[in-house]
């Protein structure tokens, strides 16, 4: 596959993840992780794959949650692409006040046979 092409496919599997949490579809959020990835959030400590399928419910559960990133860049190796995004994310607590966020997301993936999978996801918020 072309440099080009593996860039599409990088940043297709940013947006389809970002699909996936923004429909709270707990089932498939940790599909989108290779099986040693890490999400390594802001202020809360590091999650496994394993860990995703427990915790990620707990945060979706009782809100709305929606995401969107806007890929500043993507550079692909061989193995590995890296991925320089910002993230506007909106949630809504159930019978709250909707609260926004701005994060500069950086994601490592990694090639599992055909498909990208995410190894590596961290975040820092910025003030909005």
């Amino acid at each position: 596959m072309s440099t080009i092409n593996e860039k599409q496919a990088a940043e297709q599997l940013l947006y389809g993840y970002a699909a996936v949490l923004n429909k709270a579809n707990l089932a498939s959020i940790s599909s989108f992780y290779a099986f040693d990835g890490l999400f390594m959030p802001d202020g809360f400590k590091t999650l496994t794959k394993k860990d995703l399928d427990a915790a990620g419910g707990k945060f979706l559960q009782n809100k709305t949650f929606k995401i969107k990133y806007d890929i500043q860049s993507v550079t692909v190796g061989n193995e590995f692409a890296f991925i320089d995004a910002t993230a506007r994310t909106t949630t809504v607590p159930n019978g709250g006040d909707e609260i926004l966020h701005t994060s500069r997301d950086f994601f490592v993936l990694r090639k599992d046979g055909t498909d990208w999978k995410i190894y590596r996801y961290l975040f820092n918020k910025v003030q909005d």
